[in-house]
């Protein structure tokens, strides 16, 4: 800003020449006022104007004379005009702003250089007086765009000749990663690689004359990140240096939504050229843009070879067609079923929209649904005969239900015939009604089995042997059903006792519960087929619901896989209910298997748990002759106990009371334990030796095996025998048992329990 600097010798000689006074004064650009310095007798009016201050403030020389300072500054003004000029020393100048009101009522930002002297020995104040109302605009407008470019999200540069650079806002920072200080230390080719000094200096010379032009590059961030950017880039100079200001966009987004676009028209290309129908895209003159698809060479076409001509002549003998095509055209979803050189078409035409909304023709597709349309017939004669299956099963059910009830009755008519006659000699006259009777019911019988063979009902043909000779020569059948990952374990057990039932029937229920437990083992695992004898009393049966007295051969089926809850225990032999999606399983494998096993007089016992297996155990009956009955009671001799002390271990009430009543009644001394630490209790304050511990394998504070060791730590001579529901070889699997320890399954009989006591103490 100038500055005025006149002397009081000047201004008296300005005074003297009144002409030139005048012309020098009004020749001044800036406005001029000079008014009298205020003193507590006299008001600081003005003495003498410019005509630049009369322009500037709207008023007329004689309007401004003998008004004051405070008569054109801003009112509340933080500036006092009257109390600086109070304060004005002679010989020196004061610059300060102030914001004057004009005429009009406009506010005017000025600059004031005012300085005081004497005319006529009296203090006057002369003030230059500059409208800095432009400044302050650029000013604002600088505030504006230094703010606008420090908030702004996209990096700001400006970059010298030599790609210095000169600025760098907050974004930039942030982007590259480093501090603004260091940033400014750097050149663009410290975090702009790909740009090399050559092409630098040959875009800087050929861009120094165009207002704007974009680039795209890789930027690289401090930690050595390399991202994609945009830059706007404007040539500008400032105080006689060229510049480039750039604004430099992260387009990462925008690259991988192009490079997903790409991807996406190739997927396009690639599902239309390969697609097992055709595709095809007409204009709204329904002239081909496009026709694609594998199906085209079905009707005789190749790709592409269509387009451009119109479908109104190519389909000219096709009147459906033509209408579909009219109709889609028109904006109406069309679907026809269209035959073309004896192939069979499913046609669907719709009209698509530009990216303006408006029409621009018909996009279809056509689908071979010749071997549909011939599996349709065929399923409809399927039908027709499933029709006649369902009609044969119904009489079959019906046959069955009218078998098994007359059956019942025939029994009853022939056993009442076969006891009176025993009771009578064969010369009585009553005996020859009797044989009568047995004559009929015979006869009738053989009319049941016409009509069962009528409807076609399988009947079961049901043989004595030996599960052990049946299960082995399944293997070779049962193995490829099994993974190559999952091991079958087949263990036959000793003195098997022989079996009544269909062979084929062992069959299945091997085949189900192998694939059962396949499917139940995710990766490598174990299956173990074994089988054994096993008889249970009164005793036992009470306090284990589902189990019939008896002897049985047992036929079990265990696998390591994920094991069931209770949930999908209580619904395991429900029809239809499985575990498995949908279409892995029917959920009648297991049903089978239950039905099978009612059928020839047997149960099933399950054991399982989450992520530790299960184990189905199948219970068929002893075969013991035609003319012998099956009792709950074996033959064999129970061995008995000589008063050893035995210490059972078991976490479940009932199964401990009923064990210890066994016990007791085979001749030993039982002592009872509901924990394992309740156990180890007994093993410290027993002075007497303990013989044998029968201790659960799987308790919820230890296991049976650590439990073994604690307290044969304590009882050196201690026996052990492991009772579980799993099997031996299944336990031992999971490393809990070795294979030479004494082991007895769940559930057992007391002749089990007494012989396999007397195992484990005789063990040497």
């Amino acid at each position: 800003m100038d500055s005025l600097n006149i002397g009081d010798k000047q201004i008296k000689e300005l005074c003297k020449s009144e002409d030139r006074f005048h012309v020098l004064f009004n020749s001044i650009t800036d406005a001029v006022l000079v008014h009298w310095v205020e003193t507590d007798d006299t008001r600081g009016t003005f003495i003498e104007v410019n005509d630049v201050a009369c322009h500037l403030l709207g008023y007329t020389r004689e309007e401004l004379l003998g008004m004051t300072p405070s008569d054109i500054d801003e009112p509340d003004s933080d500036v006092d005009v009257a109390s600086i000029t109070k304060r004005l020393e002679f010989g020196k100048n004061v610059l300060f702003e102030q914001t004057h009101v004009s005429k009009d009522g406009r506010r005017i930002p000025v600059e004031i250089n005012s300085r005081v002297f004497t005319i006529a020995g009296r203090p006057a104040v002369m003030s230059l007086v500059r409208d800095i109302s432009e400044r302050k605009m650029a000013d604002e407008v600088l505030h504006r765009t230094q703010f606008a470019v420090n908030t702004s999200r996209d990096a700001v540069f400006l970059v010298r000749r030599d790609a210095g650079l000169a600025y760098v806002n907050v974004a930039a920072c942030q982007s590259l990663g480093y501090t603004k200080e260091e940033l400014l230390s750097l050149t663009v080719f410290d975090f702009d690689p790909e740009i090399p000094r050559e092409k630098w200096d040959h875009d800087w010379e050929q861009n120094s004359h165009v207002e704007s032009y974009l680039i795209e590059t890789m930027h690289l961030t401090k930690n050595g990140h390399r991202f994609p950017v945009e830059i706007a880039i404007n040539p500008i100079r400032f105080g006689g240096e060229e510049y480039r200001f750039a604004y430099a966009r992260d387009i990462t987004v925008r690259k991988e939504a192009e490079l997903l676009l790409k991807e996406s028209e190739l997927k396009f290309r690639t599902v239309v050229k390969n697609a097992q129908a055709i595709i095809f895209i007409l204009d709204d003159n329904g002239v081909f843009l496009l026709s694609e698809g594998q199906a085209l060479a079905k009707i005789g076409l190749q790709p592409g070879q269509v387009v451009g001509m119109s479908a109104f002549e190519l389909y000219r003998d096709n009147p459906e067609v033509l209408e579909a095509v009219r109709k889609a055209l028109n904006g109406e979803l069309t679907r026809i079923t269209n035959e073309v050189h004896e192939v069979v078409l499913d046609v669907v035409c719709s009209p698509y929209c530009n990216a303006s909304g408006n029409r621009s023709g018909v996009i279809g597709i056509a689908i071979d649904i010749t071997d549909r349309i011939r599996a349709e017939e065929e399923k409809n004669a399927l039908q027709a005969q499933l029709l006649q299956v369902q009609k044969m099963e119904s009489v079959a059910r019906l046959a069955g239900g009218v078998a098994h009830d007359f059956n019942n009755m025939l029994s009853a008519i022939l056993g009442h015939a076969e006891l009176a006659m025993m009771q009578c000699t064969s010369s009585e006259p009553i005996n020859t009604h009797l044989k009568s009777i047995e004559k009929s019911a015979l006869r009738s019988a053989e009319l049941i089995r016409q009509l069962l063979a009528f409807a076609r009902r399988q009947t079961v043909a049901p043989k004595v042997l030996d599960l052990n000779d049946r299960v082995a020569g399944t293997l070779k059948m049962l193995r490829p059903l099994v993974d190559e990952d999952v091991d079958l374990v087949w263990m036959p057990g000793a003195g098997l006792w022989p079996v009544k039932i269909d062979p084929s029937q062992i069959d299945q229920l091997l085949a189900n519960l192998c694939v059962n437990a396949r499917d139940a083992i995710s990766g490598v695992g174990k299956v173990t087929i074994e089988t054994d004898n096993a008889a249970f009393d009164e005793a036992y049966c009470a306090v284990h619901p589902g189990f019939i007295c008896g002897e049985y051969v047992m036929l079990a089926v265990s696998d390591d896989g994920c094991g069931m809850g209770k949930e999908v225990l209580d619904h395991l032999f429900e029809p239809f209910f499985t575990t498995k999606e949908v279409g892995k399983g029917t959920g009648l494998g297991l049903a089978t298997v239950h039905g099978i096993v009612e059928q020839n007089d047997g149960f099933i016992n399950i054991y399982s748990e989450p992520y530790k297996g299960s184990t189905f155990k199948i219970y068929l009956p002893r075969f013991i002759g035609e003319a012998m009955e099956l009792t709950g009671e074996s033959t064999v001799e129970v061995p008995k106990g000589n008063g050893e002390t035995v210490l059972l271990v078991e976490d479940e009430t009932v199964i401990l009371n009923v064990g210890k009543e066994m016990l007791e009644g085979l001749g030993y001394t039982v002592l009872t334990a509901g924990t394992p630490e309740e156990a180890l209790r007994h093993a410290k304050a027993h002075v007497a030796e303990i013989d044998l511990l029968i201790t659960d394998v799987i308790m919820p504070e230890m296991n049976g095996l650590d439990l073994a060791n604690l307290i044969s730590d304590i009882k050196p001579r201690l026996r052990c025998l492991f009772v579980s529901g799993y099997t031996a070889d299944l336990i031992a699997h999971h490393g809990m048992l070795n294979e030479d320890v004494c082991f007895l399954q769940k559930p057992f009989s007391i002749r089990g329990l007494a012989s396999k006591v007397r195992e484990s103490l005789e063990q040497k």
